[in-house]
């Protein structure tokens, strides 16, 4: 049976005709691709990341140049399409193909398929990973228009959990699951990445840290010289060779958590002490307070340790007992309770920037079968918190926007949410803000 296609007429006012047609014409529901592709012939991202990966195919059979392989591959992830099957639907959505620079209504202008991506995310060899990894690097220092008198790195490790056989994906017993333990680095003031590093779900080494961050910092000091550098980080990182390789450095300093041991427990005593007696003072109150805490420093050296650090001691009771916290570092000038509840607590909004790294982009789907694709598919979804960094701004109109996270922003630009499943599956709760203060009166 034929079905001819008829526009309905309705009641005609002067000088117009009304017409329904169902036709539709070319429709999409994702503007995010012709935003970022402004943003980033602004900041020259993608052709940053181009520059630094090696295409090794054969000229003869591209279809697809890389350069449009990496644009609609970071694009898809900031709209929300974190699956390299997703490209099977959108490599004809007019929108993407806008976003990349080609015509929206030709069939012979559709971007790669799902396979294609699958094919570039695993061609990636190591030295392309490490040039991947310098042009983020570059890409933070490209983002100042001068050099700042001061930077704060924010390290922390965090799961990426897996569920099949990813290689170097191991059980990690802090966990409790198989996973991944990548590295990530963020302006502690700012929340821009500046490295995320893909690596073994085993606890790393004093070594490794300390290899990683002398990268990076001798990256930033080639266009930063006079910068003040504070290296933040919890007690993972207040390894001998991290704290020895810092120290060499000029015009750079570190605060990390420390783990206590029986010698600093001794030295910590006679604070914690004056601690439990202010708790049963404050008992007879009318109002008690939920805890008391009192700060403290001394000198320590621990036997791999080259020199003597400062260590500050936050001897707190509260009603579950006695929460004695130590900290190291090598600033000097400030009291013991500035430095830990103002500069080394603050430390605690890098949480956040990757909850909205893995939450909202779903930097954790590294589900690829070698070890340096899934590097790859990090790098890219890195990539694409750094579009949305860029792009915060002119988005971010309205103060309620302005504090949101970038699942809120891609609705505001997109004008859609993503369905029941999607929006379940990447909810994610925000720690609560802690509070910080611009580190430019802290620096030496």
């Amino acid at each position: 049976m034929n079905f001819t296609s008829e526009q309905l007429r309705f009641a005609s006012i002067p000088g117009h005709t009304i017409r329904a047609d169902f036709a539709g014409g070319g429709l999409s529901s994702d503007l995010g691709p012709l935003l970022l592709r402004g943003v980033d012939r602004q900041i020259g991202l993608t052709e940053r990341i181009n520059a630094a990966v090696v295409d090794t195919r054969h000229a003869s059979y591209i279809t697809h140049s890389q350069y449009d392989l990496l644009a609609q591959r970071i694009y898809q992830i900031w709209c929300g399409y974190e699956d390299g099957n997703d490209s099977n639907c959108l490599r004809h959505d007019p929108m993407f193909k806008l976003g990349t620079g080609r015509l929206p209504f030709d069939a012979d202008t559709a971007l790669a398929s799902a396979a294609t991506m699958s094919r570039f995310e695993h061609a990636a060899s190591s030295k392309d990973i490490y040039r991947f990894s310098q042009a983020l690097v570059e890409q933070f220092v490209a983002g100042f228009a001068c050099p700042p008198s001061n930077l704060v790195l924010d390290l922390d490790h965090s799961e990426d959990a897996a569920y099949a056989q990813q290689p170097l994906a191991f059980y990690n017993h802090f966990y409790q699951s198989t996973c991944y333990l990548p590295l990530m680095i963020f302006d502690g003031q700012s929340g821009a990445l500046v490295a995320a590093v893909l690596r073994p779900g085993k606890r790393p080494t004093g070594a490794e840290n300390a290899m990683i961050m002398r990268r990076v910092l001798t990256l930033i000091r080639r266009h930063f010289p006079n910068t003040h550098i504070l290296v933040r980080g919890d007690g993972h990182f207040s390894g001998p060779e991290m704290m020895a390789m810092i120290d060499t450095m000029p015009n750079t300093d570190f605060i990390f958590g420390f783990p206590g041991n029986a010698k600093l427990q001794e030295l910590a005593e006679p604070a914690k002490q004056r601690a439990c007696d202010l708790w049963a003072s404050v008992q007879t109150q009318d109002v008690v307070p939920q805890a008391v805490r009192l700060f403290d420093e001394f000198p320590y050296t621990a036997r791999s340790w080259p020199k003597a650090w400062r260590v500050l001691l936050k001897a707190e009771v509260m009603a579950l007992g006695e929460n004695p916290r130590f900290v190291v570092t090598s600033l000097v000038g400030l009291d013991a309770g500035t430095l830990y509840e103002d500069i080394y607590c603050a430390r605690g909004q890098a949480e956040n920037f990757i909850k909205y790294l893995k939450g909202d982009l779903a930097a954790d789907r590294t589900s690829c079968t070698s070890f340096l694709a899934n590097c790859m598919r990090l790098l890219l979804h890195a990539a694409a918190y750094v579009l949305h960094q860029t792009a915060h701004p002119g988005v971010a109109t309205y103060r309620a926007v302005a504090s949101a996270t970038i699942n809120s922003h891609r609705q505001v630009v997109q004008d859609r949410r993503p369905g029941p499943a999607k929006q379940a599956a990447r909810h994610v709760t925000s720690a609560q803000r802690l509070p910080g203060k611009t580190f430019a009166a802290y620096a030496r």
